[in-house]
């Protein structure tokens, strides 16, 4: 009357094969749970740090550093160029 073992064979999806890739992708990704920020899509979502507000105050200093340098440089040019 039981079966000895499981009716379908494998995991059935199941956390290894999750990738919030494939649900960025999904017609239905409104209903994952996180799907605006882990799964972000369309336009205005290119090159924006949508993790912001969990980030460390300390790990954007790199690039504040260097547009400071990017800065300087072009305020030295623009000193050259006026012969100041």
């Amino acid at each position: 009357m039981f079966h000895s073992g499981p009716i379908r064979p494998g995991t059935r999806g199941g956390q290894g094969h999750f990738s919030w890739g494939d649900v960025s992708g999904d017609k239905d990704r409104e209903n994952y749970l996180g799907h605006s920020i882990n799964a972000p899509t369309g336009r205005w979502q290119k090159n924006k740090d949508v993790h912001w507000y969990n980030r460390e105050e300390g790990e954007g200093d790199d690039k504040a550093e260097e547009l400071r340098k990017i800065k300087q440089a072009e305020d030295d040019a623009m000193a050259v160029a006026l012969c100041v």
